[in-house]
């Protein structure tokens, strides 16, 4: 999940830098021209000024111009749904790989006068260790431990996007819950699991790297976040297999854009739709630095498919029958402890699961 504009704060120096900003730069007249003649050229104009200036933090300028009077009232439609695009990422290169920062800025998305898409380089980059729990096939649930923090996320089933619009297929549609959660919480809800027939998989530590797309077609607003996954698998204490992805989510929108449909599904998906297309054409065997390179591959392998096969990108013909390439378990009761008493080493004890069919 790539999280919402809400959740970063732009990097001004100070408020009387920000005033001055606004009052040289008129944003908000330039956006009410915008408004009235589609003109893009003044808003382009504001976004290359505020790079050259801040960095980032456009958006958040331009939702407060709208109206908005700060980033955490950024509106969002559907807001139990979690609208996404994912894109496998392999990558060629010798050396060191490349951090995530330069995968993200290797996504530019040139501000010309005609550009649709504006990209605020938040580069907001975060690591944190995620473990699984499930069955053969379907993740339970996921334990989060991010800045000195637990977290549960449960996912729902992806929900088939049927509105007619040529590609829609590609976007993953499905609930999500994330919370912060204390040892106790997480216990209960690892013997919930238990009973569902539910066994420790192993984890990941996964690199994240967000920036945001803002749509000037219709002012919505989408998080592109890349993640670089390191498998440990349940039972070992080594890193293994590394599992690369980009997500382009649907994060909320800019009130008063020309064109914008409110609650409009079919708009949302039809524009993510365009974006994936975009970036596809763009940035497929892009280079990234120092002579690396990446492929983009449409995918809809979820992190717990990765876990559970310790196979990227299973979802891509020509990988072959992966459910022989299951690995052995452990107990939930014995991954949870793992999780909560912070041991330096994984349970050892294994058994192995029932082959399972794709």
């Amino acid at each position: 999940m790539g999280g919402c504009y809400t959740s970063y704060t732009p990097r001004f120096q100070s408020d009387c830098e920000r005033d001055s900003y606004y009052a040289e730069s008129d944003l908000a007249s330039a956006f009410r021209v915008f408004q009235k003649t589609q003109d893009r050229s003044g808003l382009i104009k504001h976004f290359v000024a505020s790079l050259q200036r801040n960095g980032s933090g456009f958006i958040g300028n331009l939702a407060e111009a709208a109206g908005i009077k700060s980033i955490g009232d950024i509106p969002k439609e559907f807001p139990a749904w979690e609208y996404e695009v994912k894109f496998d990422i392999q990558v060629v290169g010798k050396g060191k790989e490349p951090a995530i920062n330069a995968f993200l800025d290797t996504f530019d998305f040139p501000a010309t006068q005609s550009a649709r898409y504006l990209k605020d380089p938040v580069n907001n980059i975060a690591e944190g260790v995620n473990h699984f729990f499930g069955d053969g096939l379907e993740e339970k649930l996921v334990v989060i431990e991010k800045a000195g923090k637990k977290f549960l996320k449960k996912k729902g089933s992806v929900i088939p996007v049927k509105l007619g619009i040529p590609y829609e297929e590609i976007i993953v549609k499905r609930t999500e819950e994330r919370y912060e959660a204390s040892m106790e919480t997480i216990f209960e809800e690892a013997k919930r699991v238990a009973s569902e027939h539910g066994e420790y998989k192993g984890k990941i530590r996964k690199e994240k790297g967000d920036a945001f797309i803002l749509d000037l077609a219709d002012g919505r607003i989408y998080s592109m976040t890349v993640n670089r996954s390191h498998l440990t698998r349940a039972g070992e204490e080594k890193e293994s297999e590394i599992q690369r992805q980009l997500e382009l989510e649907y994060a909320g929108f800019i009130p008063k854009f020309p064109g914008f449909e409110k609650d409009a599904e079919a708009q949302i998906v039809s524009g993510m739709v365009d974006l994936a297309k975009f970036v596809f054409v763009l940035y497929n065997n892009a280079p990234i630095a120092n002579g690396w390179r990446m492929n983009l591959g449409i995918t809809g392998e979820r992190k717990y498919d990765f876990v559970r096969t310790g196979k990227s990108d299973l979802l891509t013909p020509g990988n072959g029958d992966c459910a022989g390439l299951l690995e052995g378990s452990v107990s939930l009761e014995e991954g949870a402890a793992f999780i909560l008493e912070g041991t330096k080493k994984e349970p050892a004890k294994m058994r192995r699961p029932a082959k399972v069919r794709k």
